[in-house]
């Protein structure tokens, strides 16, 4: 089994001492997309990824300080956001990384599929960015290169990603393939709705959850129980995980 997560929009790039850092799989098509992000201003990064004035000046700085020659930090550390906060992966110890880096996979727009331990650097793209590159968007640049790396080894795969990078993998999935997708719902003004932030949080637990507890096989996913989510046999279906928050 694998399950892949989204990146987050923020990086805390800290080394983490006794944690081997990886390799990433498409490093020529990540030094592809940072060469011509390296050729915009900052200015020109405002419009482009659609910033405020203070983060295209970051953007452009990481950009011009990328090298794909350095080792970078591991990914599951280095991406600081809700889902990862709630993932917890600084307490993680060598031998979590390495069952971390079996069953989990990161989806990026600059680095395409990581393994947790990859070394990567600190940088602003979303999948969504209206960069092009040979007159292409970051779907088509991308293609299926992410659906194959998710999906060669023909196990079963469980998306705890946003809808932004779950269309990355989604178009291109045959009959033959297994794809588990988790639906976390809160009930609010006597509905069941799907709320960011809770989403958010249960992805990153539901992560951690998998790490600390081995899990192999989807089914084990059923036992999960956190930020205040619970598997629910009535509304689940098939590859439909559904969890309602309590």
């Amino acid at each position: 089994m694998l399950a892949f997560l989204s990146p987050a929009k923020n990086m805390r790039c800290i080394a983490r001492p006794g944690i081997p850092v990886g390799a990433p799989r498409f490093a020529a098509e990540t030094a592809r997309l940072a060469g011509v992000l390296q050729g915009y201003a900052a200015w020109e990064l405002e419009s482009l990824l659609q910033l405020n004035p203070g983060l295209a000046l970051r953007a452009f700085a990481d950009f011009q300080d990328f090298d794909p020659d350095l080792p970078g930090t591991p990914a599951l550390t280095s991406y600081f956001g809700l889902a990862y906060t709630h993932l917890g992966a600084q307490d993680f110890d060598a031998a979590d990384m390495a069952f971390a880096d079996r069953r989990l996979r990161i989806l990026s727009a600059l680095y395409g599929s990581l393994r947790p331990s990859d070394g990567i650097q600190p940088y602003r793209l979303e999948l969504q960015s209206r960069l092009k590159i040979d007159g292409k968007n970051l779907y088509a640049f991308w293609g299926d290169k992410l659906y194959q790396d998710l999906f060669s080894s023909r196990e079963p795969v469980v998306n705890l990603a946003s809808n932004e990078y779950a269309k990355a993998v989604t178009p291109y999935l045959r009959a033959r393939d297994r794809l588990i997708s988790c639906t976390f719902l809160t009930p609010k003004r006597g509905r069941l709705v799907t709320l960011a932030t809770a989403a958010k949080m249960a992805r990153g637990q539901m992560a951690r959850f998998i790490v600390q507890n081995r899990v192999e096989e989807p089914a084990a996913l059923r036992q999960f129980e956190g930020a205040g989510f619970v598997f629910s046999r009535s509304l689940s279906s098939g590859d439909r995980y559904v969890y309602v928050q309590e």
